[in-house]
């Protein structure tokens, strides 16, 4: 089995990044540079990559109540970009949930706004990694779409 190699996140990372049809569908305009680096400096983040360098995701989080503890805990957005060498290698999930369970140690509740109609890779891929649906955001997204709201929550 090929090893995958995980590292910190830059900002570079995301530039970098050969993205695949969906994630850059919903990138169209947005300001990706500013997004990149607001990723970097937001929250504990990472980037996957195969033997020979190659970008094959990355994923973070950020703390969504301004880095404050809400009585019950952290709240934190998630966010991921994957890149099609994540089809090429089938211990990308796995990865994916190891490194979730890492960030989610200091969290309450993972949250990830998915968009259903242009995204639907991106949900299926929320749902391997046991996000649950919580509903519908009406006009939610960054050209109005609507979007589904999943959430990983710590049971008490």
């Amino acid at each position: 089995m090929t090893k995958l190699k995980v590292r910190p996140y830059i900002a570079e990372d995301f530039l970098d990044i050969e993205l695949m049809d969906y994630e850059r569908e919903c990138r169209v305009g947005q300001p990706v540079e500013l997004w990149a680096q607001a990723k970097e400096k937001l929250g504990p983040a990472f980037t996957v990559s195969d033997p020979e360098g190659e970008i094959v995701f990355c994923l973070g989080v950020h703390n969504m109540w301004n880095m404050w503890d809400t009585p019950s805990g952290k709240v934190g957005e998630m966010w991921a970009v994957y890149s099609p060498l994540a089809k090429k290698y089938p211990h990308t999930l796995v990865v994916s949930r190891y490194l979730l369970a890492i960030l989610f140690k200091d969290y309450v509740r993972l949250q990830a706004s998915l968009d259903p109609v242009n995204c639907p890779e991106a949900i299926r891929l929320g749902e391997k990694t046991g996000f649950k649906p919580e509903g519908m955001m009406r006009k939610y997204g960054p050209h109005g779409e609507d979007m589904m709201m999943y959430a990983l929550v710590k049971e008490e």
